[in-house]
């Protein structure tokens, strides 16, 4: 019996093997974006171009051909970048960035209720409101083209006793107009010129002064690891699709690269045959969400993934969602049929937090979550 166990054990374990190696790509991908030397992929220190460079070389190295010269498509946006320490001392007390204070776009108090419900509140010489709160709000990174007051400050309320009186503030955010960033974009010829494409953003928060570095390692490095190890494997083989794989900038700024990819495509819409854009692709111990699975061009595709989870069993579900504006696939669906992929549940780290790091990067589920958008793609 020992022997037999033995023998299976040993002719199972390649297998094993290969499935625990399937990952190694992305984990190395995801490891790379989620760096520190990657400045949270925003705009300090140019940390968006220091991704794209690093995927446009990847894309080269795995034998993707450009889409654009370089693989490169270069568009202009106004932003916001923390050049320095950032430092905030209330009535003598010294705060630390991120848990104790946040700073947020203007146009989120604006369109909020939080002045009116601020424990206390406080207007700075410059413009710029000081607000206590009983919770600190997610961050969102501060963008433009508003170049007076863009910001306010989000201070733990109960860490102040009374109200802020003597306040020395050192936020040195610095605005950049027309900043030139950029999507990278490469492609695999397949059999025929109908086309499948890949999108998903590489941008993230950036930083919060020096100490505190976004790392978006779910939020979106995994989305990426996810598309350029598509794009390895197509690359390996000849697809009978050509494949298209699109990583766009500026999403966490309001998905102003994909808008500027679909108004300034470089493919010809009436051959995609589907866009998928993956989007926060760690965890999923819940299952598959797809956004933008209803609608009458894409819900074949939809049902042909169901169908197939329902012979594997790879995710625990398959959820259908309407179509919103909640990431780069909404530009496309414009124009050809475009779905946007995520996880539900965990494990993956914070959102919008400094804890979204690889540690924290779960990746139980993406071999088979993969091999379902490679059977979608005729892949496999």
């Amino acid at each position: 019996m020992k022997k037999t166990a033995l023998i299976i054990l040993l002719a199972l374990l390649p297998c094993a093997m290969l499935r625990a190696q399937d990952s190694t790509y992305a984990r190395h991908i995801i490891k790379t974006l989620a760096s520190k030397k990657m400045y949270g992929r925003g705009f300090c220190h140019h940390g968006d171009s220091i991704a794209a460079h690093f995927l446009a070389s990847e894309m080269q190295r795995i034998g993707l051909l450009p889409l654009q010269i370089n693989y490169m498509q270069y568009y202009t946006l106004d932003c916001y970048s923390f050049n320095g320490p950032v430092s905030l001392s209330i009535n003598g007390t010294q705060l630390e960035p991120f848990t104790q204070f946040r700073i947020l776009p203007a146009s989120h108090l604006t369109r909020s209720n939080k002045l009116s419900e601020a424990k206390w509140s406080k207007q700075l010489k410059d413009g710029t409101w000081l607000i206590g709160q009983p919770q600190l709000d997610t961050y969102s990174p501060i963008v433009g083209p508003q170049k007076d007051n863009p910001y306010f400050i989000e201070v733990i309320d109960t860490l102040i006793s009374k109200k802020p009186r003597k306040i020395k503030a050192d936020i040195p955010i610095v605005f950049h107009k027309d900043y030139r960033t950029q999507n990278v974009m490469g492609y695999v010829r397949g059999v025929i010129d109908s086309m499948i494409v890949f999108t998903a953003h590489y941008d993230h928060c950036g930083t919060m002064g020096e100490s505190i570095i976004f790392c978006g390692a779910h939020d979106n490095a995994s989305g990426v690891a996810a598309v350029m190890d598509i794009a390895r494997i197509a690359a390996s083989k000849k697809p009978y699709y050509t494949m298209v794989f699109m990583l766009f900038s500026g999403e966490e700024s309001g998905l102003l690269g994909s808008h500027y990819a679909a108004e300034n495509s470089p493919i010809d819409f009436n051959k995609v045959k589907l866009l998928c854009n993956i989007d926060m692709f760690c965890g999923g111990d819940e299952g598959l969400m797809v956004f933008n699975a209803k609608s009458q061009n894409t819900k074949p595709f939809f049902d042909q993934l169901k169908t197939l989870n329902d012979e594997t069993h790879a995710a625990l579900e398959i959820r259908p969602r309407d179509n919103r504006p909640n990431s780069d696939h909404y530009w496309f669906s414009n124009y050809c049929p475009s779905i946007f992929l995520l996880t539900m549940g965990g494990p993956y780290g914070g959102y919008h937090d400094p804890y979204d790091t690889c540690k924290s990067c779960g990746l139980n589920h993406y071999n088979a979550f993969l091999r379902l958008i490679l059977s979608l793609a005729k892949l496999d």
